[in-house]
């Protein structure tokens, strides 16, 4: 457990509502996974690779309703 600061580890979780993970852009009705942070905050990631990041990136109208 010494990668992981919390002690806890990453559980899947559906994003009903905007989240942002630590290494992603904004989920929105989508699968994420998420643990508590020592805060007692909510951490989100998504664990993708980089090259779907990238492609989910190139996917995002540049005028958004087009």
């Amino acid at each position: 457990m010494g990668s992981d600061p919390a002690g806890k580890i990453w559980s899947e979780w559906y994003a009903w509502h905007p989240v942002l993970p630590i290494d992603d852009s904004v989920f929105w009705l989508e699968t994420v996974y998420r643990r508590e942070s020592p805060e007692g905050l909510w951490q989100y990631r998504s664990f993708r690779p980089e090259f779907e990041r990238r492609q989910a990136l190139t996917d995002i109208p540049v005028c958004p309703g087009a």
